[in-house]
């Protein structure tokens, strides 16, 4: 190869290498003049903004009114009617209400002075809704209280909250 066509070889890698760091250099000062946005590529090489935190609030609404449904009006009701009242089945009674509370907590047990330090009816409503569907099939199988129980205690150990302080 000739010496000419190695020069021009270079100087258009330079210019091509001075491009991209032009181009570099523009999107990350594009980046830092927009907060809560993200840059993004498509698939056709344009750049877009998207707002982040309209997404995130948007994606993630808390509905107190909703909430207070599901645990109220679905969970505790249901429990409440289903399972067996009286002395003899007070401990039982309380291990199922400490793993479905462990649950919705996201693996907050009680601790040796009986605290929490989380709220599970302050919870998220997908868990609570999880932990309603686990009970309305409880009921409609006619499942014992052995099987409500060992159903939430395992989804809670497979989910790494643990086992329970009395096993």
């Amino acid at each position: 190869m000739s010496d000419k066509k190695k020069k021009n070889k270079k100087e258009e890698s330079k210019k091509l290498s001075e491009k991209d760091e032009l181009e570099r250099m523009m999107l990350i000062s594009k980046a830092d003049e927009v907060v809560g946005e993200q840059l993004t590529i498509d698939t056709e090489g344009v750049l877009q903004t998207e707002d982040e935190l309209k997404q995130f609030a948007l994606g993630d609404i808390d509905d107190p009114e909703r909430k207070y449904d599901i645990y109220y009006k679905g969970i505790s009701k249901l429990l409440l009617k289903h399972l067996p009242e009286g002395k003899d089945y007070k401990k039982a009674r309380d291990y199922i209400y400490e793993e479905k509370n462990t649950y919705l907590t996201r693996g907050h047990r009680i601790d040796e002075k009986g605290i929490r330090g989380a709220d599970s009816r302050m919870g998220h409503i997908e868990d609570a809704e999880k932990i309603l569907e686990l009970i309305t099939t409880w009921i409609i199988k006619k499942g014992s209280m052995v099987d409500l129980y060992s159903t939430i205690r395992d989804l809670n150990i497979q989910l790494g909250y643990g086992k329970p302080s009395h096993e």
